[in-house]
């Protein structure tokens, strides 16, 4: 190699690299985070979720993860393990594998799947096979699909006042079914010692009388902050976002606005 041609060749480098960082930043449109969630109902904590965002070299892996807490651990010992790997795919965002554990008293729950896309010719399709609750699936899609703990996803970064409906097709129970939010209303919350806009997206079931609400702040990058569920028009159990910090470094804590108010 000449010396003219090594400027050429690290030209050539950067290029290369610049157009590596604007594919990974395309499908990093989340912070990474880590939050920490109280399950309650009837008003008293029974479990502790922890969800963690993190970047892997193609997407996003993110895990959840379950346990009982205080009194409620005294008499069970039931936990939860999730994780989903979302990656980027061609032009798309798409969960590619998910796991999901969970041990104690309860019937067999268990399930891990994967799905492998196609995009020709800016199509899409996928072929979804695993087992789950011991069954083994094979299931296709022409459109993107999630699950139960991926769908916060799209959701986060897609969310805002100036759309009202939000359809996605997930995998519940082994089955591909439509489920929608509809934005219903706004309000002002505190967390963490901070007044903030929150907005409140709702899916209801029918069949069952039941209803998914989430509220979601856009200052927070639409992390949920506050998770209901209705059954026959009464809350059911709720799920709280005690804390959760940002790129291993920005941290907000419901506890620390506490423990500030106290001084």
């Amino acid at each position: 190699m000449t010396n003219k041609q090594i400027p050429h060749l690290l030209r050539l480098l950067i290029i290369a690299a610049t157009f590596f960082a604007q594919q990974v930043l395309a499908a990093q449109a989340l912070p990474e985070f880590s939050a920490k969630y109280a399950i309650q109902k009837f008003g008293v904590k029974l479990a502790e979720a922890h969800y963690q965002l993190s970047y892997t070299d193609s997407g996003y892996k993110f895990t959840q993860q379950t346990e009982l807490y205080g009194v409620a651990s005294l008499f069970a010992n039931d936990t939860v393990s999730a994780a989903s790997y979302i990656d980027k795919v061609g032009d798309n965002l798409l969960l590619t594998e998910h796991h999901y554990t969970q041990t104690g008293r309860e019937e067999n729950k268990d399930e891990t799947f994967s799905i492998h896309w196609n995009t020709p010719k800016n199509t899409l399709s996928g072929k979804v096979t695993g087992i789950v609750r011991s069954k083994e699936i094979e299931l296709h899609t022409g459109t993107e699909v999630w699950e139960a703990l991926s769908f916060q996803i799209p959701l986060m970064i897609e969310a805002n006042e100036d759309i009202k409906e939000y359809p996605y097709r997930a995998i519940i129970k082994g089955e591909i079914d439509d489920y929608i939010f509809v934005l219903t209303s706004n309000k002002k919350i505190q967390f963490a010692g901070k007044e903030y806009k929150s907005i409140q997206l709702v899916r209801t079931d029918p069949e069952k009388n039941r209803q998914l609400h989430l509220w979601l702040i856009p200052e927070l990058d639409n992390i949920p902050v506050i998770i209901e569920n209705y059954r026959n028009g009464k809350e059911h159990s709720r799920m709280q976002q005690e804390s959760v910090s940002f790129n291993k470094e920005i941290t907000y804590s419901e506890q620390q606005a506490e423990d500030d108010d106290d001084i």
